[in-house]
């Protein structure tokens, strides 16, 4: 137990304890924490899980609807709590006894099986070379979820039978042992695979060679059906053109990974020996939890649902069920039937509107109210005592929730940034502390999402999409600055705006727009706030701008309080459909490429486009995307040429190193970057031997890192 003795400050007449000082400390650590991060007792090493667990909602209701029957898709932004839910219903599950719980991670998975792809050259008669890479990616990353779930039912057969070793009579446990190993084997043992893969691979190319001399005929005789119904859709005609015959013909040309899995790894036999292996254990339900799946490439997700999860859910009989973690836009359903599935989206609108529309930041603030209480009361006591007089404690949760809009792990960090900057002075902590941690938060983990665009290893059209992101942002920015002045002028008249208090946090974009800012909202820039019908009755999305960007930026979050200004985002000032859709027309054109001709096509024609390998229908010219943010694009890559490109992870690694300015161990910077350590240490590795980026200590083991020189010009661009 640490001494309680008095730690006078420097800077003020407040004084705390080093005990509440720790104990500050420990609660905002316990809310940072990524994924799998245990929260466990320092002294005991036992889990605080049940004393600290805390729902969305009163009454567990998140963790009650988690818990049925059914399989859950949790839906939420990064930080919204989806692992540590993952990690409360594992451990509801193990009191079950007729249940076995299994956790996957599937990011770390997908991420090894890319490193571990060997190819087998009796491959290579069946795809060309940058199909075989593919190949051989999704084989390995099946083969690699399969046998983690293996080595989990394994793991709960070691942990079953030592607790009901008296109920098990005979050989019950190795002959389960055995079946598992076997199981095993099927999938690791290439010549295995080889024998059931080497038939589908050659019926399948038979099959391609065939549907590709029908090509041909197929795209001439759709030709003129094409341009015709181009010509109807130009006069308003659309209702006659059927999908599926295009669909038809561009089928014989894709690489159909899916079906070939399904049979390669005999999906069917395996979910069959899963059955009878769990019930050899007792077991009548397993339940698989599925966390990180929006963090592989999209492709990804669409085959691991559709070769796993979708089978093994559909085929087994109930006796299979999942729980999947996604991002919100990154949600694929497979041929699973949505209308069996729960849906639990955590982010701030969807979750409350499901219940009260009109009460919905007062109940996510009672969220904020009872996780803060409840991390206090366990580390410190109480947390009144840290917060300055002048702020009651429901200003307290209030700011926290505008702050964070109710993201858990945000509101770790904001607690981090106020322990650094106040609470190790004997501080009280102000409102303009909290603003201040705000924009901090915002600098050091939202905007530097730009800095990849510029020294990361992404595709031009990566590229591309961040630069119109950024345009997008800077926009709606500026437009809010913009209405703020204009009300501060008086250039702005109505009893809704005031001079001394000019709001523009928020604004509003039609329905149909709101696909554009989806990656936005994502990287928490922005956050949908709630639905309305505007002024001229038409559904809008409202979004709040992210507190931190608002504070940088010199704009008032919020709005001012009273009946009459509950519709005041709604005013027509504050819509930015025009502004928004302004920006994606200005970055892209889809043009013919023939200068006599130089036809603008818009995003509608382009299912037309792709059918005909982007000819133009008019001169039979190639079509090209041109972007109007390459001049940047390129000006960046002037500015990165100084230093080497690095990829999305280790520019991850590099940025925390330089935040810490110091050496550090890679299981220091592994909850802050959402990395596994061993991976920390094999990056750090390549960045000193290849690059000279990182320096290692050898002296200590574990080595500790720092960056060098090199490594610390990747903090210096401005992104802003």
């Amino acid at each position: 137990m640490i001494k309680n003795k008095i730690l006078w400050s420097t800077r003020g007449d407040k004084m705390y304890t080093e005990d509440e000082k720790i104990g500050f400390s420990n609660a905002a650590e316990s809310l940072k924490k990524y994924r799998r991060a245990e929260l466990v007792d320092d002294n005991s090493g036992k889990s605080l899980l049940d004393k600290l667990y805390v729902d969305l909602l009163p009454g567990n209701v998140v963790l009650e609807k988690c818990m049925r029957d059914n399989t859950t898709f949790l839906v939420g932004r990064k930080g919204t709590g989806k692992s540590t839910i993952f990690l409360k219903l594992e451990n509801e599950y193990r009191k079950r006894k007729q249940f076995l719980p299994c956790y996957v991670d599937v990011k770390t998975i997908y991420e090894s099986s890319q490193a571990q792809a060997i190819n087998q050259p009796y491959l290579e008669e069946f795809f060309d070379e940058e199909n075989l890479n593919k190949y051989l990616i999704s084989r390995n990353f099946i083969r690699s979820i399969l046998k983690g779930i293996y080595e989990e039912i394994d793991k709960q057969r070691q942990s079953i039978f030592g607790r009901v070793a008296n109920k098990v009579r005979g050989n019950g446990n190795e002959s389960i042992k055995k079946q598992i190993s076997e199981l095993l084997y099927k999938i690791e043992d290439n010549e295995k695979l080889k024998d059931v893969e080497i038939p589908i691979l050659q019926q399948r190319k038979n099959k391609l060679n065939k549907e590709s001399r029908n090509q041909e005929e197929c795209v001439e005789n759709s030709s003129a059906n094409i341009n015709a119904n181009i010509k109807k859709i130009d006069a308003g005609v659309t209702n006659e053109f059927k999908y599926g015959d295009i669909n038809e013909c561009k089928d014989g040309n894709e690489t159909e990974y899916t079906n070939i899995l399904l049979q390669v790894f005999e999906i069917k036999n395996i979910i069959d020996e899963i059955k009878s292996i769990l019930k050899k254990m007792g077991i009548t339900k397993l339940v698989i939890m599925l966390d990180d799946v929006s963090e592989i490439e999209e492709t990804a997700i669409k085959l691991f649902i559709d070769t796993v999860v979708a089978p093994l859910n559909n085929w087994s009989e109930e006796f299979v069920k999942f729980k999947v973690a996604f991002y919100p836009s990154r949600v694929h359903y497979g041929k699973i039937d949505p209308g069996k599935i729960d849906i639990i989206n955590l982010d701030f609108y969807n979750l409350y509107s499901e219940f009260d529309t009109n009460k919905m930041e007062e109940n996510a603030i009672d969220f904020t109210r009872r996780l803060l209480e409840n991390r206090f009361q366990y580390y410190v006591g109480s947390m009144d005592q840290f917060f300055d007089d002048k702020m009651t404690m429901p200003d307290v949760y209030t700011m926290f929730f505008r702050t964070s809009m109710n993201v858990p792990r945000i509101m770790g960090y904001l607690l981090a940034y106020l322990y650094q900057s106040v609470i190790i002075y004997g501080k009280k902590i102000t409102k303009q502390d909290i603003e201040n941690a705000s924009e901090k938060y915002y600098e050091d983990n939202i905007d530097a999402f730009f800095r990849s665009s510029t020294y990361c290893l992404l595709s031009i059209e990566e590229k591309r999409n961040i630069a119109q992101l950024k345009k997008v942002r800077d926009a709606i920015v500026d437009q809010a600055k913009e209405i703020k002045r204009q009300i501060v002028k008086g250039e702005l008249t109505g009893r809704l705006y005031q001079k001394t208090a000019p709001y523009s946090s928020h604004f509003h974009v039609l329905q149909n727009t709101e696909k554009y800012l989806e990656s936005l909202e994502l990287n928490h820039f922005i956050t949908k706030y709630e639905e309305k019908s505007n002024r001229d009755g038409k559904k809008v999305n409202v979004y709040c701008l992210n507190y931190g960007l608002a504070k940088k930026n010199n704009i008032i979050w919020g709005r001012a309080q009273g009946t009459i200004y509950r519709k005041y985002f709604i005013e027509r000032i504050f819509n930015f459909t025009s502004l928004v859709l302004e920006q994606i027309r200005e970055t892209k054109v889809i043009k013919c490429t023939n200068p006599a001709c130089g036809r603008i096509f818009d995003d509608s024609e382009i299912p037309f486009l792709t059918f005909t390998r982007f000819q133009c229908p008019d001169c039979h010219s190639k079509v090209e995307t041109y972007s109007k943010v390459d001049e940047e694009i390129e000006h960046q890559f002037q500015q990165a040429n100084k230093i080497p490109l690095v990829s999305k992870e280790e520019l991850d690694i590099i940025l925390e190193l330089n935040r810490r300015k110091e050496f550090c161990k890679a299981r220091d910077i592994a909850e802050e970057i959402d990395m596994e350590s061993r991976r920390i240490a094999q990056i750090c590795k390549k960045l000193d031997e290849d690059k000279g980026i990182v320096i290692r200590n050898k002296r200590c083991n574990p080595y500790e890192y720092c960056t060098s020189e090199i490594g610390e010009k990747y903090s210096d661009v401005e992104v802003s």
